[in-house]
Parts: C-alpha cells; sequence; structure tokens
C-alpha cells in the first residue's frame, strides 16, 4: 500500500539551521497514489498546485517546504523531463532574456564582454545561453534534463552540458553566473551557494531571477498566487536573498522587476487552472486568432544583482 511518509524528507531551515517553524499551508496529498504522481509534478513548465507543507521559520521568517518530497526523486523527475510545450515559447524567452540582460549591461557598465565568462545554471532548452553569446559572451549552462540539452544543442547551438551545479569543474572562475527561476528549485540549497562561491572570482556578478512573496501580486493574490507551486521549494523575498548570500560573501547591488513575454493563449491557458474566467477568455482567444500575441507580464518574479565581495 502505498504511503507519502516513506517518500518525505524533513529539514531545518535552510537559512538558519532554526528547526522551529510556523505552518503557513498544510499538505494535501489526496491526489497522490503512486510514485509516479510525484514525478510527474517535476516539470520545467509544470503549474502543479502546492500540496506539500509549507512553513515559515520562526527565528528567520524564512519560507520553505518541510517535510518535502525526497531530493532524489526530484533531480531524477528533472533529468527525465521531456517538455515540448515549454520550449513553444522560446521565442519570446530570448527575447525577454535579452532585454534583461541588455538592461543588467547597462546597470553594470559592462565593457570588454567577449572576455567574460558567462555561467547559467538551469539552462532548459539553452534559450537564455543563446541570449548570452548573442551580446558577446562566452557562454557556458548547466541542465539536468537529458531532453532539454539535446534539444539546446541542435537547434541553437550553445555551449549547453547536461547536469546541475555539482558538475561544474571546481577550477573554472566564471566573471558571471545566473540562475534564472532556478534557485527555488534546487534541492541543495545552501550546497548550491557554496559551488556558487567557489566559482566566483573577486567582484563575479550574480543574477538570480525568483518569485518574490513580498511582491505586490503575491500579496493581494495570497494563495492563489500563481507561483505557489510544487516544483517551489523556497520563497524568497529581499531579505532572504541578502541574509543568504551574506554568508557565501555576496552583496545585493540593485533588484528589480522582471517581465516576462509569453503568448497570451499560453499564458490564458495556464492561469484557467486558477480562474475560471479565464477558460471563457481562452475560447475568446482562440476564436479571435490572438493566441500567438506577445504580452508583457508581471505576477512577482524579481531579479536580483549580486556582487562577490573582495576577501
Amino acid at each position: 500500500m502505498f504511503d507519502i511518509n516513506n517518500y518525505l524528507e524533513r529539514l531545518d531551515c535552510p537559512n538558519c539551521r532554526n528547526k522551529n517553524f510556523k505552518i503557513i499551508k498544510e499538505a494535501n496529498y489526496s491526489n497522490i497514489n503512486d510514485l509516479n504522481d510525484l514525478v510527474k509534478i517535476y516539470k520545467s513548465s509544470a503549474d502543479e498546485l502546492l500540496i506539500d507543507q509549507l512553513v515559515e521559520c520562526k527565528d528567520c521568517n524564512f519560507q520553505y517546504l518541510n517535510p518535502r518530497i525526497k531530493s532524489e526523486i526530484i533531480y531524477n523527475s528533472y533529468t527525465e523531463n521531456e517538455d515540448e510545450t515549454h520550449v513553444l515559447q522560446d521565442r519570446l524567452r530570448y527575447k525577454t532574456f535579452k532585454k534583461s540582460l541588455k538592461k543588467i549591461i547597462k546597470i553594470l557598465k559592462i565593457n570588454d564582454i567577449k572576455n567574460k565568462k558567462f555561467l547559467d545554471i538551469g539552462s532548459a532548452s539553452g534559450i537564455c545561453l543563446k541570449a548570452i553569446k548573442d551580446l558577446g559572451f562566452q557562454e557556458e549552462g548547466y541542465e539536468p534534463s537529458n531532453w532539454m540539452v539535446n534539444y539546446g544543442k541542435k537547434n541553437y547551438n550553445v555551449n549547453l552540458k547536461n547536469g546541475s551545479i555539482i558538475d561544474v569543474k571546481i577550477d573554472n572562475k566564471y566573471d558571471l553566473i545566473s540562475l534564472w527561476d532556478v534557485l527555488e528549485h534546487v534541492t541543495d540549497l545552501n550546497g548550491t551557494l557554496e559551488k556558487i562561491k567557489t566559482l566566483s572570482q573577486d567582484n563575479t556578478i550574480l543574477i538570480i531571477n525568483v518569485p518574490d512573496i513580498d511582491s505586490l501580486v503575491c500579496k493581494i493574490m495570497k494563495t492563489k498566487w500563481p507561483f505557489y507551486l510544487n516544483v517551489h521549494l523556497y520563497y524568497f523575498n529581499k531579505n532572504t536573498i541578502e541574509s543568504i548570500f551574506k554568508k557565501y560573501n555576496y552583496s545585493l547591488i540593485k533588484h528589480f522587476s522582471h517581465w516576462q513575454f509569453l503568448e497570451l493563449g499560453y499564458l490564458a491557458k495556464r492561469a484557467r487552472k486558477y480562474f475560471r474566467f479565464f477558460s471563457f477568455l481562452e475560447k475568446i482567444i482562440n476564436f479571435l486568432k490572438l493566441s500567438s500575441l506577445p504580452i508583457p507580464y508581471h505576477i512577482g518574479q524579481t531579479t536580483y544583482i549580486l556582487k562577490k565581495n573582495n576577501e
């Protein structure tokens, strides 16, 4: 007989290691009947509503899932992921990434781009790497999904490798490191940040893009906020970002709202899971043949730019 407890792991606060927490949202495993149901949850474009227990540390107020599905189940499902729906939006993701990267280059006044080594972690299909490469950087990326890596190499001709940050050689040092919508997915938060520190040199720039629980959209939508997903293991805000990265000698220098471009039909399809109105709206969009219309949207995604301090 299937027992969900056999597939759960418990952890202390990933930020301050405190064991005490308060429950924000209780777990609901009523639709989980076997291991396959768990594996299906962890997809790059997954929109499975939060089923694990969400808690908040009583000491530092960091929010995270606890208990949660075991790390090996999560990571293995990422490696086996084949997501054709995700890559259909790459044309607009490229537009988003290039616009964001140009903004960051301007903010940081980056010169001599062609000599800058840029590492991207959790690269999915490699479309961000293509934007990085097209802007003139020396690009390198890692992605656990075998299917995504093959897709990226074939379609975008980028330096994309199979694996996670664990697989990056420790002798390598990078000028810029990015994790776009990735940090909330990693199973070992502190292990990831320790490896980032190892791969950094003095003044390395770190770009983190995550859903922000202090965003106005999150506060208005509350439990209906679309980023409350089971694939998101942690929930950040400015305070927790600064607190966590300070331990690894990184300082926050800038943060701003992240606007994503996606097709109107794609957005409506995903939104109907939260609001019935969008099922009706999707039909109208399809009837008017507006499904492919590019739409910029923001529902709490925030980009943080951090800088490695001299040691």
